[in-house]
């Protein structure tokens, strides 16, 4: 063999390795990366961000859907008034912060939704707050989590979030 051959095939064998080791870096980083960043590296389409029923971003995103409601500019209201009737007379603030919009795919029915956090203080000045994704129509709390762990006052003693039906297993 003679030395340029040596060379050039000491070159593609190490192109070929190095090609091998990006691609396996990136699978490990895929893999490896943390529940809660998945809600945050979702595929954005228009403004919303795929998610599905388990709150993962969504590899493939369907070509065409029909969505199951229409966003309102009216929701946030409606949440507030739903949650300061749950809460009664024990409620004296109740704060809404939308994160994001995404768009939530459960059996193949796409629904525009909100990611907001929610900060409830009863009359005695004690907060808590918990995560929740909202239909962006209608203004239902579809699914919560992070609810807060410390509860002097016991805020949430009576109260009780509904979900909405149509959406819960």
């Amino acid at each position: 063999m003679t030395k340029n051959k040596k060379i050039a095939s000491f070159m593609v064998l190490s192109f070929a390795l190095l090609f091998f080791v990006k691609k396996e870096e990136q699978n490990h980083n895929v893999k490896n990366r943390p529940a809660n960043a998945l809600l945050q590296t979702a595929k954005i389409t228009g403004e919303s961000k795929f998610i599905d029923k388990n709150r993962r971003p969504l590899d493939r995103i369907p070509a065409s859907t029909s969505y199951v409601n229409t966003p309102s500019a009216t929701w946030e209201k409606q949440l507030k008034t739903s949650l300061a009737a749950q809460g009664g007379s024990s409620l004296k603030d109740i704060k809404i912060k939308k994160e994001k919009s995404l768009v939530w795919m459960r059996d193949e029915n796409p629904l525009h939704v909100e990611s907001v956090v929610v900060t409830l203080t009863n009359k005695q000045d004690v907060e808590a707050s918990f995560r929740a994704l909202v239909d962006s129509q209608t203004g239902k709390v579809l699914e919560s989590w992070d609810q807060s762990v410390f509860d002097p006052a016991n805020v949430r003693g009576s109260f009780r979030i509904k979900l909405d039906p149509r959406y819960t297993n």
